[in-house]
């Protein structure tokens, strides 16, 4: 039989390859995404919810079963000791579940450990938490992992975990339109695999962490139904290590403008410092807003979105939210009737947004730049921010 091997003629051109252009970066590849249980969280949030039956969620049946499992098998005090021992020393509820993260993974331990030397100054002894926590979850562990509770959260995590990996292809072209838009350099954001924990079944909806502290791994715990979350806490990766650069950049009295700018709303949940404005401004401008082709909310469209609920939603969502309760106070609201009143006095101290306004004309000037391919976000951002702050 004849074989076919290809031939060459020098007389017939070889295609030309499209140019490529210098950007200076190479956009990172979309991850690895799985489903991936992280036992060391969710013993920890069994030990939080233990020492304070009201932490985290209290309305669905499990939450409330695993509290009354708690009150008719009170574990040991000492455990619950050192709990309260590490709130009074300062450390903080991340810091926490970065160091149970490590547990049955001791090869992310040097990095949680680096992790709090650099961004938690307030965190006297990480060496200590660390060995303290391990103990901790090793102990619990043997005792809740021959419990029947402890099969009922095997069972929901299980149907969880089936549940994500059939929307796999959905959350997939998130991620992809997210790493679309910013077109992150994979030196910034080095992201080879993205972990989604099952939803655990103690934390609120409308909560979500997100743990970038192992190399080329992301964390992130977000309720399955939660997609603005899941987005959100992913974003995290790509906008944190941008901030940080800008941040080296920028003075102390722009740092301080930004304090001023941000909404009161922002900083009663983040506090004061630039850093975490800015990230969760970028972030919630972008997840919030821009993505749906929106614009940053008005006066006019607040008082619309108040005007339909009912005193019965009003006080639950009271109950619900320590920092809407909190804001209320203040201004003696406590009726949906007196929240409607005093609409624009609250709208005035606590959801105007000047940060919100510039970081949106921000992405609008990103939006339409005129090459798409050779600038991306944090490039745009580290040439551009600094003069309109």
């Amino acid at each position: 039989m004849e074989n076919f091997e290809p031939k060459f003629y020098p007389n017939m051109e070889k295609p030309k390859e499209p140019e490529k252009k210098e950007t200076g970066f190479e956009v990172m590849k979309t991850p690895e995404i799985v489903v991936q249980e992280e036992r060391g969280a969710q013993l920890f949030s069994l030990l939080l919810k233990a020492e304070n039956p009201e932490w985290g969620e209290t309305e669905t049946p499990l939450a409330k079963e695993t509290t009354e499992y708690f009150r008719d098998n009170p574990i040991d005090p000492e455990i619950l000791e050192t709990i309260k021992g590490f709130y009074k020393e300062g450390v903080d509820e991340e810091t926490l579940y970065n160091v149970a993260l490590t547990y049955q993974h001791p090869e992310r331990a040097e990095n949680v450990l680096e992790m709090a030397a650099k961004y938690k100054p307030h965190v006297k002894n990480p060496q200590e938490v660390y060995q303290k926590v391990l103990a901790l979850l090793e102990r619990f562990d043997q005792i809740f992992s021959a419990s029947p509770l402890a099969e009922k959260f095997s069972a929901e995590i299980e149907r969880d975990r089936g549940e994500r990996l059939q929307k796999m292809e959905e959350t997939r072209k998130r991620i992809e339109k997210l790493i679309g838009f910013f077109k992150p350099d994979s030196k910034t954001t080095d992201v080879k695999k993205l972990s989604f924990v099952p939803t655990d079944p103690l934390y609120k909806k409308n909560s979500g962490r997100n743990f970038s502290a192992f190399p080329g791994e992301q964390i992130i715990i977000s309720h399955i139904e939660n997609t603005l979350n899941q987005d959100h806490e992913f974003s995290h990766g790509i906008i944190n290590p941008i901030v940080e650069k800008l941040s080296q950049q920028l003075t102390d009295e722009q740092k301080e403008k930004i304090s001023q700018l941000a909404s009161e709303k922002l900083k009663q949940d983040y506090g004061d410092g630039h850093f975490s404005l800015l990230c969760e401004e970028f972030i919630r401008t972008y997840t919030e807003i821009v993505s749906d082709g929106k614009q940053p909310q008005t006066y006019e469209e607040f008082t619309q979105k108040i005007s339909g609920i009912t005193e019965d939603q009003f006080q639950k969502f009271l109950a619900e939210s320590a920092s809407l309760k909190a804001r209320c106070e203040q201004l003696d609201i406590k009726t949906i009737e007196d929240f409607k009143n005093k609409s624009q006095e609250y709208f005035e101290r606590f959801e105007k947004n000047q940060l919100r306004d510039l970081i949106f004309e921000i992405y609008q000037e990103y939006s339409n730049r005129p090459d798409k391919e050779a600038e991306n976000f944090e490039k745009f951002v580290l040439a551009k921010f600094s003069a309109k702050i």
